[in-house]
């Protein structure tokens, strides 16, 4: 009994003696005038310790006698400081506090629009919408700057709001141009279907700065739009120059030489695409293709596979695969990659169509019309898929 009372005692002891400690130490803070620790907060703030500042603002917060001032400068600087802490909602609701208390900052609008564009990567994706959302309050503010601008200029892009952004991007031009403003530009002009256009700010892009391989790649697939497979070839080589391990350049350089029929160099430039990129699904598809068109059967199907292996969903590969039975009239086996293709993808017509044709040529005839009314319930400009519906009804309706 008496261990259990000196033991009763002790814990009495040190609860008291802690809970005097923090009285103690919370008399001190608050005896500490706010100005200083605002002073301590923002040295930390300037020093990136954004956990102490962020502590010390809160503290400051807690305090009912700030003076109009102090608390416009700790609310400002608290914000600031969730978002230097990427942390989005704590940054919104202490600019919620700080538009309540009367104030306005057309800064700190701009700078919570910039954790919503993602820049930094540091989310999953990014909230163009919500992002828009803060960049129009600051541009209402009267916030002018040029990389806000930009920041503007790309939340209008990636919302679709394409007058808008090619405006400013425009403006920003006039006024000190870089690369990315002119690639962006090309963008705006490619979802306008303006793709002459597209061509001549990606050009303008490249002067700009050479070193960017994504600009070779997308002025490339720009020519291969505009069926301009020379061009097309000039520029993925251009850049690969600048960067020989971009397994997409040599994607797009062998799309190119396979649409001029160059089956030797499309073929040189998508093995070098799957040597780069073994998981290259797409490369191993087009291999598959030629060989294929090389009567090369065999290789043909272990590239299909491997295009499958990469990629089980791939609808393309199951019917290159089983338009190459179909030619070989392995019939039940083309049947099973057209089947699987329209499993993949139930609103594909052309996988109901080839599916209608494996049928057709096994003899299977119902079957067949009954995939070829698919195909032209989805797509009714499928004059192949008609034609051979229309043959196959008079030839039951003839029996």
């Amino acid at each position: 009994m008496i261990k259990k009372g000196l033991y009763f005692s002790l814990v009495v002891l040190i609860i008291l003696s802690s809970s005097s400690l923090i009285l103690a130490q919370n008399t001190d803070n608050n005896q500490v005038p706010a100005q200083d620790v605002f002073t301590l907060a923002l040295e930390d703030y300037n020093q990136e310790n954004y956990n102490s500042a962020a502590e010390k603002f809160q503290s400051l917060l807690a305090r009912n006698n700030l003076s109009e001032d102090l608390r416009f400068s700790v609310l400002y600087y608290s914000t600031m400081t969730a978002i230097k802490r990427y942390q989005t909602a704590q940054a919104i609701d202490y600019l919620e506090q700080f538009n309540q208390a009367g104030f306005q900052d057309s800064n700190l609008n701009w700078k919570i629009g910039e954790l919503f564009l993602n820049k930094d990567g540091q989310f999953d994706s990014a909230n163009f919408e919500k992002a828009l959302e803060y960049l129009k309050k600051a541009e209402e503010l009267g916030l002018d700057k040029l990389p806000f601008k930009r920041d503007l200029a790309f939340a209008y892009l990636e919302t679709q709001k394409l007058e808008k952004s090619e405006k400013i991007y425009k403006a920003v031009i006039k006024e000190n141009a870089t690369s990315s403003d002119y690639s962006n530009l090309a963008r705006i002009k490619e979802k306008q279907n303006q793709l002459n256009e597209a061509v001549e700010y990606y050009k303008k892009a490249i002067e700009m700065n050479g070193n960017r391989a994504g600009l070779y790649l997308n002025l490339g697939n720009l020519y291969q739009k505009l069926e301009n497979y020379d061009s097309a070839i000039a520029v993925y080589k251009e850049g690969i120059e600048k960067r020989s391990n971009f397994a997409a350049l040599y994607i797009g350089l062998g799309e190119s030489y396979l649409n001029l029929e160059n089956y030797t160099e499309a073929r040189k430039a998508l093995e070098k695409a799957v040597e780069i990129n073994e998981n290259s699904y797409y490369g191993y598809f087009l291999l598959g293709n030629i060989e294929k068109k090389r009567g090369n059967d065999r290789q043909a199907f272990i590239y299909y596979k491997q295009s499958l292996k990469y990629n089980p969903d791939y609808v393309e590969a199951y019917l290159g695969e089983g338009q190459l039975y179909l030619e070989r009239e392995e019939y039940q086996n083309a049947i099973s990659s057209f089947s699987t293709a329209v499993e993949k993808n139930p609103d594909y017509a052309e996988s109901h169509y080839y599916l209608g044709r494996a049928y057709y040529q096994a003899g299977m005839l119902k079957e067949a019309a009954a995939e070829f009314r698919k195909t032209l319930h989805i797509n009714d400009r499928f004059p192949e898929a008609r034609d051979l519906l229309e043959k196959i009804e008079r030839k039951l309706s003839s029996n």
